[in-house]
């Protein structure tokens, strides 16, 4: 996926995959809409802040421990590009 844009649905997936919980799935939507509305508000993409929102905290259940750095590998090892990786 390294050269191709990452889909919310690909990043739904994800975030379903490393946490179970509702509440964190529920933060992750909230967390999205902000994004979504300053990415709006400052004329930037909305869905790439959007997704980038989604996976914010995608390490924090299963790695807890390891919070901010887990989620670098593994959106790494999904090919995931360079500039949404920095961003989260």
């Amino acid at each position: 996926m390294k050269d191709k844009i990452p889909t919310r649905d690909e990043a739904l997936k994800l975030l379903h995959e490393y946490n179970k919980s509702d509440s964190l799935h529920k933060h992750a939507y909230a967390v999205e809409g902000v994004m979504r509305y300053f990415a709006r508000k400052n004329q930037e993409n909305e869905d790439k802040w959007g997704i980038i929102g989604l996976i914010h905290d995608l390490d924090y259940e299963k790695y807890p421990d390891q919070h901010c750095t887990k989620t670098k590998e593994i959106l790494e090892e999904h090919g995931w590009p360079e500039d949404y990786i920095r961003a989260v």
